[in-house]
């Protein structure tokens, strides 16, 4: 075995440990979101959440030029940076408000169903043409959503659609990474990004504000400080693996999640969640897997 190929087995070695714990931790920001639902507000929550993500990438951009690394936070696509802004809160304040209502393991594997309908937008506005196979991964996987969200059961619960609408606004949120990847760079994107995410929660927080006690307090910056470890996790597996390598692993994040929902709550998710989840999983993989890179 060459050096070069043992330099790239270690390097995806590094990749899947740092997107199982990158799952890990995003479980672990759903999981604290759900304990305060009951003492904050969505819009609360969403701004704390991306307030500590902005304080991070401002002292990492201070590093940078203190240590005079360049970089630029010029753009020409501020329209573009807004869209996804929008798209990124609307996919935050949903997943919230549905953890407020249901288990969350359902809301948690219904909100990773984005890499479904990635496809299916890209096709719609870039004209992105998708084969055979990925439209069967699709179907395999929105068979899945079905088997979770039981539309036809006595007790389904209509709150667990705004988990959906939320993977719906992620995936609109990745796109909108996609497109100016192409034009800016990952620290300029994120230099707009936080800043606008804060304005738009900060106006919504205004009419719903709950002073929140000191624990309460405590809870909102733990989601934003294990949200954004989970973001520099991604960003630092994906410098040495491509996506169809780390986007798999954060399915993961449905096993943590059934756990806690089991040690909090002593809910089991039932067979048809397990079935739903296997499909799910299963769509997503084989749609990354059979997409270009």
């Amino acid at each position: 075995m060459n050096e070069t190929k043992v330099t790239k087995i270690n390097y995806i070695k590094r990749a899947v440990i740092l997107g199982i714990i990158a799952s890990f931790f995003y479980s672990i920001m759903s999981l604290l979101v759900k304990l305060v639902s009951n003492e904050s507000t969505e819009s609360m929550t969403v701004f704390f959440r991306f307030s500590v993500s902005m304080f991070w990438v401002i002292l990492v951009l201070i590093y940078k030029k203190l240590r005079n690394k360049p970089f630029t936070l010029k753009t020409k696509h501020l329209r573009l940076h807004v869209l996804r802004a929008v798209s990124a809160f609307v996919a935050m304040f949903t997943l919230y408000y549905a953890l407020r209502y249901v288990p969350l393991a359902d809301a948690s594997s219904l909100s990773m169903t984005y890499t479904l309908f990635i496809p299916i937008f890209s096709f719609i506005f870039f004209g992105t043409k998708t084969s055979a196979k990925s439209w069967l991964a699709l179907i395999t996987g929105f068979i899945g959503i079905v088997l979770i969200l039981k539309p036809f059961n006595s007790n389904f619960n209509p709150m667990i659609l705004m988990a959906l609408i939320s993977s719906v606004a992620i995936a609109l949120s990745f796109l909108g990474i996609y497109e100016l990847a192409k034009h800016d760079e990952p620290y300029t994107i994120m230099f707009y990004f936080f800043p606008l995410t804060v304005i738009l929660s900060g106006i919504a927080m205004i009419f719903s504000w709950k002073t929140p006690d000191l624990s309460t307090l405590t809870t909102l910056l733990m989601i934003g400080i294990t949200g954004t470890i989970y973001q520099d996790l991604i960003m630092r597996a994906m410098s040495y693996a491509p996506t169809k390598i780390i986007a798999p692993l954060l399915y993961f994040g449905i096993i943590f999640s059934g756990v806690f929902d089991w040690l909090f709550w002593h809910h089991i998710p039932g067979l048809y969640f397990w079935a739903g989840a296997s499909l799910i999983i299963g769509g997503c993989v084989f749609s990354i897997r059979y997409s270009k890179d």
